[in-house]
C-alpha cells in the first residue's frame, strides 16, 4: 500500500485500486474523504484539532477522554525497527503477518536474495484462494480467513480485556480493493504495517492510533505515490494468540504502491552497501594473509 500521513482530509481525488492478489489497477470512482473523528468515545461528533486524535473538550487536561483501551499484559511492544530497519523484511510482511506477530525468516531471504518479495495472505494455509483483482473483500469473508488461520481467536470488542495470553487485533476493509489489519501494543496504543511500507503508529490524518474503529482510515490518491484506499468499514475487534505459533502462508502481490519492489531493494543505497561489505570483506582477508 502506498500511504500519505499528516494531510488535511475532506476533499475528492480519483483513485487508483490495487488488490492484494495481484498487481492490477482499475480505475474507480472518486473519493471524498470525511473529516476525522474524535478517538476518545464513539459518541463524540466534535471536530479534531490539527493533527490530533481528539477534539478540543477531549484533548485538554482533565478531560474525560478514554485515553487508551484496556489491555490484557500479553500485547506485544511495539518496535518498529524489527520490520522496518531491514529493507527485505519490510517488503516482504504485511499489516497481516505484523498484526499476528508473525517473523518469516524463509520468505525474508526469497526477497533479498531473488527479489520474490510476496505478502502473507489470511486463510491460504486453511485452503481459502488467494484474493484475484475480480473479487471485493468484504467482512465475512476477511473475519472468515482470520479465524481460519487463527482458530483459537475469538470476536470482541474495544472495552473488553482479552483473555491471558491473548490481545487485540482490529480489522478493517475497502470492500473494492483492500483489507488492512491493526495490533494493540504493550502501552496501550496501536499500530499498523501499511503493506510493504514501514510499520507505524500514525493514522491517515497522521494522529497517533487510540481506537482503531475511530482513527482516520481514508487514503486519498493525492500524488502518485498516495493508495487512493479507504477503509470505510470496521470489520471488528478479536483475541488472538500470543504463546501459540501462527503458522500463516504467503502470496499476493509484493508491493501496494507504484514503485517496483527491485528498484526499491536494489536502488544506489543498497549497491553502495554492498560494494562496502565487499571491500571489507577483501580488507579481511588480506589482513589475515
Amino acid at each position: 500500500m502506498s500511504w500519505k500521513t499528516g494531510r488535511k482530509r475532506g476533499f475528492k481525488t480519483r483513485r487508483t485500486r490495487r488488490y492484494v492478489g495481484g498487481s492490477t489497477r482499475v480505475q474507480g470512482p472518486v473519493v471524498s474523504c470525511p473529516p476525522p473523528q474524535c478517538q476518545a468515545n464513539e459518541s463524540c461528533m466534535n471536530p479534531v484539532e490539527q493533527g490530533e486524535s481528539f477534539c478540543k473538550v477531549h484533548n485538554g487536561a482533565g478531560s474525560v477522554r478514554q485515553i487508551k483501551g484496556p489491555t490484557s499484559g500479553f500485547e506485544p511492544t511495539y518496535n518498529p525497527n524489527v520490520y522496518n530497519r531491514d529493507k527485505a523484511v519490510q517488503h516482504s510482511h504485511n499489516c497481516f503477518a505484523y498484526a499476528m506477530g508473525v517473523y518469516d525468516k524463509k520468505k525474508v531471504e526469497e526477497c533479498r536474495k531473488n527479489n520474490d518479495c510476496k505478502f502473507h495472505v489470511p486463510g491460504k494455509t486453511k485452503g481459502h484462494a488467494e484474493f484475484s483483482g475480480q473479487m471485493g473483500k468484504t467482512c465475512s469473508d476477511v473475519l472468515s480467513r482470520t479465524m481460519a488461520d487463527v482458530p483459537s481467536g475469538y470476536v470482541t470488542n474495544f472495552e473488553t480485556v482479552c483473555n491471558p495470553n491473548y490481545s487485540k487485533v482490529a480489522i478493517v476493509v475497502d470492500e473494492i480493493n483492500d483489507l488492512h489489519y491493526y495490533r494493540q501494543d504493550k502501552d496501550g496504543m496501536w499500530s499498523h504495517k501499511p503493506g510493504g511500507r514501514p510499520v507505524t503508529n500514525k493514522d491517515a490524518y497522521g494522529a497517533k492510533i487510540y481506537r482503531p474503529d475511530r482513527a482516520s482510515r481514508c487514503y486519498p490518491r493525492e500524488t502518485p505515490e498516495d493508495s487512493g484506499l479507504h477503509y470505510d468499514s470496521f470489520c471488528s475487534y478479536m483475541c488472538v494468540p500470543r504463546t501459540l505459533p501462527i503458522v500463516v502462508a504467503g502470496g499476493g502481490s509484493r508491493l501496494h504502491g507504484p514503485e517496483d519492489a527491485r528498484s526499491r531493494l536494489h536502488g544506489p543505497e543498497d549497491a553502495r552497501s554492498r560494494r562496502t561489505v565487499k571491500r571489507r570483506t577483501k580488507l579481511q582477508r588480506r589482513r589475515r594473509k
